[in-house]
């Protein structure tokens, strides 16, 4: 059995007076359920709790003869923590969003059976860890546009799982899309089509998604640490690839509690 693992909190549930059980995104873009004896902190000495949203820990774990899928913490320590995060409820409604996500779509790691190095969802942590970063050091420097923020790291998510939108051609006729000056994201497409398709589509209702297209195809082709140019003062285009992410892992949106503090 693995015994050590870092891992960002996800999501925490108290239980009982003084404990915490949470989900930690691991390094290799799984999670696993830790329970965190004391870890709500308190007692005679008044401990603070450092097991909070967003916050990235190194944990040892009790050696457990069982396969159960919960773990129990022996020892922790904070690798990362926010500071300007927590201290802003925009940014804080934002990163709680991006948790929900990445726990709704990360499988579950077994740490009992670990023979090799699970990489193929490595991109869910590099693209949260990376997204958690961006925003904290954005706030510092207050350039802070939270729904640039929603659009990067939904394009990078989807760009990690490998259901990025088709940009290059009409999904409908094949027609290479670079030559039209507007085109529409179609969720049931999986991608982008050209106005001459759309127009046969007289009772389609949808919203241009020019701006959307170039932008997204800027941020694949860009590192996360230099996006910050990016301001986006609208929740048009983040809603629009927020529906279309949706749909391709067949999720409703009120599926998810925090969708409502960010759309």
């Amino acid at each position: 059995m693995q015994t050590k693992i870092e891992g960002i909190v996800l999501s925490k549930i108290p239980y009982d007076e003084r404990h915490i059980i949470a989900h930690l995104l691991l390094r290799s873009g799984r999670k696993v359920s830790v329970v965190f004896y004391g870890g709500r902190g308190g007692g005679k000495k008044q401990k603070s709790s450092i097991i909070e949203l967003g916050f990235m820990l190194s944990v040892e774990l009790a050696t457990n003869k069982t396969t159960s899928e919960i773990y129990h913490a022996k020892e922790w320590q904070l690798i990362w923590h926010h500071n300007h995060i927590r201290l802003n409820h925009t940014a804080f409604y934002m990163a709680c969003f991006f948790l929900e996500i990445i726990n709704k779509i990360s499988p579950t790691e077994n740490l009992h059976d670990v023979h090799e190095e699970n990489t193929e969802m490595v991109g869910l942590f590099t693209t949260l860890s990376n997204a958690l970063v961006h925003m904290e050091k954005s706030l510092e420097a207050k350039t802070f546009y939270p729904h640039s923020h929603a659009v990067i790291f939904l394009t990078k998510t989807l760009l990690h799982l490998g259901v990025f939108p088709e940009r290059e051609h009409c999904t409908l006729c094949g027609e290479e899309l670079q030559r039209f000056n507007d085109m529409y994201l179609i969720p049931e497409e999986g991608g982008f089509a050209c106005p001459p398709c759309m127009n046969q589509r007289i009772a389609y209702s949808v919203q241009s998604g020019r701006e959307l297209w170039e932008l997204i195809g800027h941020i694949a082709h860009t590192k996360y640490g230099e996006l910050g140019t990016i301001k986006l003062e609208y929740k048009s285009l983040p809603k629009m690839l927020f529906h279309y992410f949706c749909f391709q892992f067949h999720f409703e949106e009120k599926d998810f509690k925090t969708a409502a503090m960010i759309f």
